[in-house]
């Protein structure tokens, strides 16, 4: 069952940010829903808010993160409920060819979670680098 928590959007470019109740889905297949801890404020997220970045608003903010897995999602065995995590922008794919190589960091296959966490009337929200932590909770791919 979706769950409800309190998030920081940056509605519009240059708009005042506003603290929202946003929706956290269930985490779906290789995602985990994360309890956030801590999450430091970074100068990247102002350029999110002045539309440096692009303008996929609205933006859900926070990305230096560390917290507790809450759930994860089918098919999730790298990480289970409990586990203290710092959750990273690019959940790298591991299988491709610098993956395999020990090379993550060349990984071109990095992705977000699937699902969209939601304003309370359905509106979908951007994750900062995919991982929107400027909230209670925080839906990510298990890899971040």
């Amino acid at each position: 069952m979706s769950q409800q928590v309190q998030g920081v959007v940056a509605v519009g470019k240059g708009d005042a940010v506003r603290l929202e109740t946003i929706v956290v889905p269930d985490p779906g297949p290789g995602e985990a829903v994360v309890k956030v801890r801590a999450c430091g404020v970074c100068h990247t997220d102002l350029h999110y808010r002045e539309g440096g970045i692009n303008d996929e608003f609205p933006f859900l903010l926070g990305h230096e993160a560390a917290g507790v897995v809450e759930s994860v999602g089918e098919g999730v065995t790298d990480v289970a409920p409990g586990d203290f995590v710092i959750l990273n922008w690019r959940a790298v794919c591991g299988t491709c060819r610098a993956c395999r190589r020990g090379r993550s960091w060349y990984c071109f296959h990095t992705h977000n979670a699937r699902q969209r966490m939601t304003l309370l009337d359905g509106t979908e929200l951007t994750p900062a680098l995919g991982i929107g932590a400027f909230a209670e909770k925080t839906l990510v791919a298990a890899g971040q």
